[in-house]
């Protein structure tokens, strides 16, 4: 039986990728930390200072921004940025955060994650950010996960004030000045991205034309199966399941809540997995 990857293989007629979406997304636009796109938690770790919630990236949005970082040559890597997000059902797995902060402020942070929500991992480079000013420069931190911030309800990643890699002993100051812990650092557009595994892998024979979906075109608000089917399943362009049921020979479902659009049906015949993409008019 042929192993089919990102189903657009399965599929010979149609070509169905499954790109990287957004899972949880902090753009602090509203002036709060809450997700903007999505569920998860967004946290302050160490700064003391008050969190307030000036220009963004671009301008005209917001960001979020914080002080009181650890005194010079103390607390390297405990003070920074947290979120967490599941990825439940999501794979490929990747993260990025803009990034920027006043001349007074550690020029150099460090991106680390979790898969149990306790045991924190280093990724890429300590990395020297952006700087606010006339006019606000910011850097782009992004890291590819590895395979175990898959599906994890317990994934999450932080960004941390470092000392200066060279000689990691002290703070390197982001501009001129002299490093102060009363320095800001600020992030934006805070994205947690993954591809979605309901249709990473599927071992499929697909059913002769017509025993598993009768009509791919779909213009009566109904699919109509020409096998008893059952787990059937239709999923989105982007491999999120929107419809379940199971099916008779020559039975129906309907799909009349659902857009116009491409769908990828799949199902169990005769205890094969099959699929079919259709088109609903």
């Amino acid at each position: 039986m042929k192993k089919i990857y990102s189903l657009f293989v399965a599929l010979a007629t149609s070509t169905v990728m499954f790109a990287q979406t957004t899972i949880t997304q902090w753009n602090f636009d509203g002036s709060t930390n809450a997700a903007t796109t999505g569920a998860g938690t967004a946290s302050i770790l160490v700064a003391t200072g008050t969190p307030s919630f000036p220009g963004g990236n671009p301008g005209s949005g917001k960001a979020w921004s914080t002080a009181g970082f650890p005194a010079q040559g103390t607390g390297s890597g405990t003070a920074g940025f947290q979120f967490t997000s599941s990825t439940a059902n999501y794979t490929n797995i990747s993260v990025s955060v803009d990034i920027t902060g006043s001349g007074t402020g550690s020029k150099y942070f460090q991106m680390q994650y979790t898969t149990d929500g306790t045991s924190w991992t280093n990724i890429g480079a300590a990395t020297a950010i952006g700087q606010t000013g006339s006019p606000t420069t910011w850097v782009t931190l992004t890291n590819t996960l590895p395979a175990s911030a898959d599906n994890n309800a317990n994934f999450g990643f932080r960004v941390l004030s470092v000392f200066d890699p060279a000689n990691n002993a002290t703070y390197t100051p982001n501009g001129g000045a002299s490093y102060a812990a009363a320095g800001t650092s600020r992030v934006d557009n805070v994205t947690i991205s993954g591809t979605s595994s309901s249709l990473a892998i599927i071992d499929a024979k697909n059913a002769k034309s017509g025993s598993f979906v009768k009509n791919s075109f779909v213009k009566s608000n109904e699919i109509v199966f020409g096998s008893d089917v059952k787990d059937v399943k239709v999923f989105n362009m982007f491999g999120q399941l929107v419809k379940e049921a199971s099916v008779k020979q020559n039975g129906t479902v309907s799909v009349a809540e659902l857009a116009k659009g491409n769908y990828i049906v799949t199902g169990t015949v005769n205890n094969q997995p099959v699929s079919q993409k259709v088109l609903k008019d």
